[in-house]
């Protein structure tokens, strides 16, 4: 077994540890990264196949349990689980719409705490200018002057994706029905491009990635500064447990090249779980030893709880005039936050973001027998009239629900599944609570208003999706204010292992009803600017860290 001794050690190399390797090796800390995936070359994306639509669905499904690849593992239980195992993490084929959270989502303890809701140990004041360095490193292009939000600087990667037709009859919708809407902001850049990357061609094959480079994906943004700075990326690797010393602080990890079946390890000062909401809780509990019988970093009881993914409800629906839904970025098109903030006559707390105008980037084919809930054209007689009244003719609107952290909602080892490695698999159990339920059926409610405003000659409801598309894994490591409710302080130093950092979408207290992506690489370059301008007190630490204010920061 090879050892190598390294400064820091990031496990995954997505949203999270692109942005921590970069920051950390900009000031000169050395940084191994270990990533169980590959790097993907832009001729590998469907983009390429002359059955691109099905080519999505096979080797580029968001599903690892469809996909089932040996750098995936597989995942068991009340999910279908977006993930994907590359350089770049998820983010390599991502639909890249990028909305940051809001000053009401990091005080949801305070507002409700229903579940086992808390408040962030920090506010999106403290959040923000990590906000704004984040969006100029990946070149989220977008408007200014969105009255949802606090005021924001302006996009470095150029205006909005044009919304097209059907963007345009989403956002006349809302009009009408004098509800607030606004272009999305996206992590694809526009305009003249960004840092050398060419701008969005409008293509219209967004959630197969991007082989031009022109959506902000890590493997793009981040990764060729971090490898410049002399970042040790390894690929293939897959961690099978971090180590501890005989004072029980964390040493470094055990990892399996899976090219050749060999163990070896990386000795580091500091490690960084950054292996997204189901793969650090998981990596955890992998990890359990002498004084952490229950997982590394669990005397919480919090790991692997909590977990998050937003709850959905969608309508396919149909107009008289041609959409031509199949052009131009998913992203692009624009979204309601008229129900964003609780508001307690409705029945429930939280809210929803709303979207209209929806359902590009999926195929001609997809869409014309409904992306959301499969209305498939009939073979036989009919087939004609049905495809001729149906193609091209397609619009979605969309309910993005704020699910309520549930102790419940987890994620534990399985008894039984493991991965090509001989690891044990994640298994989910997840439930919508009937809070939950309320909300998305008010949501759902909404959307059939906006598909009447929009015209709808024809539509089918998906009602509350079940099970829920876990798009985004969320809370399951998450932040908190003591050692008794969360896993990590508001620097991500896991509370029992003070140079042990988990940051991903674990590491989210709440999951508002906005996408997380800006919020998990916000995060990160505030976890990796902290311990770039504290190195020496935190390896000076061996006891439970504090949620204090670090001078200078």
């Amino acid at each position: 077994m090879s050892t190598t001794e390294t400064d820091a050690v990031i496990i995954g190399s997505g949203a999270a540890g692109a942005v921590i390797a970069k920051r950390l090796s900009d000031d000169g800390i050395n940084v191994v990264c270990l990533e169980q995936g590959d790097w993907v070359h832009p001729h590998e994306h469907p983009h390429s196949h002359d059955e691109w639509e099905l080519e999505k669905l096979r080797g580029w499904s968001f599903d690892p349990n469809m996909r089932n690849l040996p750098e995936d593992y597989p995942v068991t239980g009340d999910a279908t689980t977006m993930m994907f195992n590359a350089v770049g993490g998820s983010t390599v084929h991502y639909l890249a719409f990028w909305p940051r959270m809001k000053p009401v989502d990091f005080r949801k303890g305070t507002e409700h705490g229903l579940g086992n809701t808390i408040d962030w140990p920090i506010s999106y004041e403290e959040l923000e200018p990590y906000y704004a360095q984040a969006e100029h490193d990946v070149g989220i292009s977008g408007f200014q002057g969105d009255p949802a939000y606090p005021a924001m600087g302006p996009k470095p990667g150029g205006p909005s994706i044009a919304p097209g037709i059907s963007g345009l009859r989403g956002i006349r919708a809302f009009d009408e029905l004098g509800w607030h809407w606004f272009p999305g902001d996206n992590a694809i850049v526009t305009g003249n491009g960004h840092k050398g990357r060419l701008p969005c061609n409008a293509c219209g094959n967004c959630s197969s990635g991007c082989p031009r480079g022109s959506m902000g994906s890590m493997h793009v943004t981040h990764w060729p500064q971090a490898l410049a700075n002399g970042v040790d990326l390894r690929t293939s690797a897959r961690v099978s447990q971090v180590l501890l010393d005989a004072k029980g602080l964390a040493d470094g990890v055990e990892y399996i090249d899976m090219r050749t079946d060999e163990r070896h390890q990386v000795k580091a000062k500091m490690v960084f779980l950054c292996a997204s909401g189901i793969g650090s809780p998981r990596l955890l509990q992998l990890s359990a030893q002498r004084g952490h019988p229950d997982g590394l970093a669990n005397s919480s009881g919090q790991v692997g709880h909590n977990l998050m993914h937003h709850t959905y409800a969608f309508m396919d629906i149909w107009l008289e005039e041609p959409m031509y839904g199949w052009q131009g970025g998913f992203g692009g098109n624009s979204y309601s936050h008229e129900f964003y903030d609780t508001d307690t006559s409705r029945g429930f707390a939280n809210g929803f973001t709303l979207f209209a105008g929806n359902g590009r980037s999926y195929g001609a084919g997809m869409q014309s027998n409904g992306f959301a809930t499969g209305y498939m054209t009939p073979w036989g007689n009919g087939h004609r009239e049905f495809f001729d009244s149906h193609f091209g003719f397609h619009n979605l609107v969309g309910v993005q629900g704020e699910d309520l952290p549930m102790y419940d909602n987890a994620v534990t080892l399985d008894p039984e599944a493991t991965d090509s490695s001989g690891l044990a698999a994640p298994h989910i159990e997840y439930k919508l609570c009937e809070h939950d339920k309320r909300l998305t059926e008010y949501g759902a409610a909404r959307a059939v208003e906006v598909a009447e405003a929009m015209g709808a000659v024809e539509s089918n409801p998906t009602g509350v999706v079940w099970p829920p598309p876990a798009w985004h894994l969320m809370g399951t490591a998450r932040m908190g204010n003591t050692p008794e409710d969360s896993v990590v302080n508001k620097y991500h130093q896991t509370w029992d292992v003070p140079n042990l950092f988990v940051c991903d979408g674990s590491s989210l207290a709440t999951g508002g009803a906005v996408n997380p992506t800006c919020t998990i690489s916000a995060l990160a370059l505030r976890c990796a600017d902290y311990v770039a301008r504290r190195q020496s007190d935190i390896l000076s630490q061996t006891t439970t860290p504090s949620n204090a204010d670090a001078p200078g920061f």
